[in-house]
């Protein structure tokens, strides 16, 4: 389906995981006794900073612009716990957000009203889901333990059926711009 000018893109700003970080999460996934859901497929897993939902060109091109003056510090964090939200999204994250990673969710949620888009109200909660519509209760499992190193984010357009596109991506402190997508095979 072509998209025009006017056509609305699903769209979020994300952490996106390098390929090594990335098959590290699958392997600790398929190394744990975890049965049914929905496995998120390796090239989609990420963390959401913040989700602006279906937008005009108008309102990309606001968050687009915005994102460019989004300062930032590269961080680390490391993925030391695990959960499980409703409908059974199975989920890890650092136990102890990152301030920088605190710091930058804020300032995109910022940006998101900036540009006329309601931010979701809820405290942000920094979590990469790994299987979707997992039943039971929280598996007795150790977290996977591994640290991500974020020294960028991205505009990331969610389509439905293919997956996810990485539009563009944002260098934290002083990190050489280029494409994410690129260095992390993340297009979908």
């Amino acid at each position: 389906m072509e998209e025009t000018q006017d056509t609305p893109q699903r769209l979020f700003f994300a952490l996106w995981p390098s390929d090594e970080e990335r098959r590290a999460l699958v392997r600790w996934r398929e190394g744990q006794p975890l049965s049914g859901g929905r496995p998120v497929p390796s090239r989609n897993l990420h963390l959401t900073l913040a989700f602006a939902g279906d937008v005009d060109a108008a309102t990309r091109d606001c968050l687009e612009q915005g994102a460019q003056q989004v300062r930032g510090a590269p961080f680390r964090m490391t993925l030391d716990r695990i959960g499980l939200f409703k409908r059974g999204l199975f989920w890890t994250g650092p136990s102890l957000c990152p301030p920088a990673l605190g710091d930058l969710a804020a300032a995109l949620a910022g940006l998101l009203a900036d540009c006329g888009l309601e931010p979701d109200p809820r405290p942000f909660h920094p979590h990469v889901t790994l299987i979707r519509r997992l039943p039971g209760r929280l598996p007795e499992v150790s977290p996977p333990g591994g640290v991500w190193e974020a020294d960028a984010f991205c505009l990331v357009c969610s389509r439905p059926g293919e997956g996810y596109e990485v539009l563009r991506t944002y260098p934290l402190g002083d990190s050489p711009p280029g494409s994410l997508s690129e260095r992390s095979g993340s297009m979908g």
